[in-house]
């Protein structure tokens, strides 16, 4: 739906009342945190079984985590009451977090753009050299992530992606940056928001630590979590200058399970309502055409939605912790609950051996409409107002695969004596499965694919990792899907 370009009105994203009210809370008597993004699958994998195992008490499906809230749980532990595999999940959290604030330096380069994204993958581009640092002022926190990219998707050869400026206070960080956010508990997945597309810039807000409420009714609930944020997307898309609004909400009443319930939203942009009438519109969920008051050619229909529940249980068969996790996501709305639902579903274990400790996972994906009954194709991310879809800049900001996809992967991630880790993965997918052009940015047509890729990780030494990432298709697929054949990577890491 085209509309007419009109003269273009300001918006600017961070006004300078945003920046007086920062400096005005800087009055405050509490520590700044950082935020630990998506990426490290070590760090992830040794706090999950510190949670699994009941040795620290905090949640973990919506990434960035607060390195505060870790650094709270850990200091609470008793070191003399682990067992060895729990101890060495200790020692190694603690070192992963102590790096996380360091500042680094990393150069990658390879055959080939990553296109099938999971968790750990955190390069986008063919090659790229990024530096990263953090200062804290105050409460104040600055975290700077500069990159040069070699034949970039979107053409940006210089980005700030990760970037962000945050203020501490009470219990809650404020910000404004372009930072990547994983919500769910998928190890290859998140249907809703994942690391997939570029992270776009806005203001966010995040509860610093998971403590439970101290109401009686609501102390049920647990531990809990929430995070916010109003974001800009790009200017060059069918609806410029259009809003992706969210917001997810965490709990865990009972140890052994965690909830997550997300929402998200593109919203405005030029030529579409950006009033507080149709912001509430969308809020109450009164933005489906032919709703009251919304006309049915979509001229005031307030936006494009998704929202839905995702769940993570964890339990013991034969002595061994086992995970079963899943995740629905509505692409529309019906009755004030989701509706035209995708998901995943996924089961996980750690292994620890003699010589090495990690987990496996098995994860399954669909992103067709109505996936467990009647299929309802060329739906999903897409919309007939913000026809460019639920992407930013040229990829989904959910599921890598895209629409009408399904992706089986059986994965692993193991850490090899001190120095040496190793990430696998074998898969099955199948690609735009109606096989429409122009709805999937995978792939063009139908493709069935196996592919089959490793990342080994060798730490030099302090200050040096060097890492291979190589990955390869079982199946031929046409030329116009993004998948190569081949690629390899390689990376080196230089920690200040």
């Amino acid at each position: 739906m085209n509309f007419p370009a009109g003269k273009r009105a300001s918006r600017a994203l961070f006004p300078t009342q945003i920046l007086t009210v920062f400096a005005t809370l800087a009055t405050a008597s509490l520590s700044a945190q950082n935020a630990i993004a998506p990426g490290d699958e070590a760090l992830r994998h040794h706090l999950q079984l510190l949670i699994d195992e009941g040795v620290v008490e905090t949640l973990s499906t919506s990434w960035p985590l607060s390195d505060k809230e870790i650094a709270l749980s850990v200091a609470s532990v008793n070191a003399d009451e682990l067992t060895p595999s729990q101890s060495q999940s200790l020692s190694a959290l603690q070192q992963r977090l102590a790096r996380t604030a360091k500042a680094s330096t990393v150069l990658q380069y390879g055959s080939d753009r990553q296109e099938l994204r999971g968790f750990a993958d955190d390069f986008r581009e063919r090659g790229e050299i990024r530096f990263q640092t953090n200062e804290q002022v105050g409460l104040f926190t600055f975290h700077l992530q500069a990159a040069a990219v070699d034949d970039p998707l979107d053409s940006k050869d210089y980005r700030l992606d990760g970037s962000y400026v945050s203020l501490d206070w009470k219990n809650w960080q404020f910000g404004a940056g372009a930072i990547d956010r994983w919500w769910g508990p998928g190890w290859q997945g998140s249907l809703i928001l994942s690391n997939n597309a570029r992270p776009s810039p806005g203001l966010f807000l995040n509860r610093n630590t998971t403590k439970a409420f101290d109401l009686p009714v609501l102390r049920k609930l647990g531990p809990w979590s929430f995070s916010a944020f109003a974001n800009q997307l790009e200017s060059d898309r069918h609806i410029p200058d259009a809003k992706l609004l969210g917001a997810r909400f965490t709990f865990k009443p009972i140890d052994s399970l965690e909830i997550g319930l997300s929402r998200t939203a593109q919203w405005g942009g030029e030529g579409r309502p950006e009033n507080l009438s149709s912001l509430k519109d969308l809020i109450l969920g009164n933005d489906n055409v032919g709703d009251d008051g919304i006309e049915l050619d979509g001229s005031n229909e307030p936006g494009n939605q998704l929202g839905g529940i995702d769940l993570r249980w964890t339990t013991r068969i034969a002595e061994q912790p086992v995970t079963f996790y899943g995740q629905l996501i509505g692409e529309d709305e019906a009755g004030g609950f989701p509706s035209r639902k995708i998901g995943l579903f996924g089961i996980e274990t750690p292994i620890a051996t003699n010589f090495s400790q990690g987990r496996v996972f098995l994860e399954a994906s669909d992103t067709t409409m109505d996936f467990l009954d009647d299929r309802f194709a060329n739906g999903t991310y897409n919309h007939s107002v913000y026809q460019s879809g639920y992407r930013y800049r040229g990829n989904a900001l959910g599921a890598s695969t895209d629409n009408d996809s399904r992706l089986l992967t059986l994965g692993g991630f193991h850490e090899i004596g001190s120095d040496n880790s190793l990430t696998w993965k074998a898969q099955y997918a199948s690609l735009n499965r109606d096989g429409s052009p122009g709805r999937n940015t995978i792939a063009s047509s139908h493709e069935q694919v196996g592919i089959l890729s490793a990342k080994f990780e060798h730490q030099l030494n302090e200050q040096l990792s060097l890492g291979l990432n190589a990955s390869h298709l079982l199946d031929d697929v046409s030329p116009d899907t993004r998948l190569p054949k081949s690629s390899i990577q390689l990376a080196l890491t230089i920690f200040n």
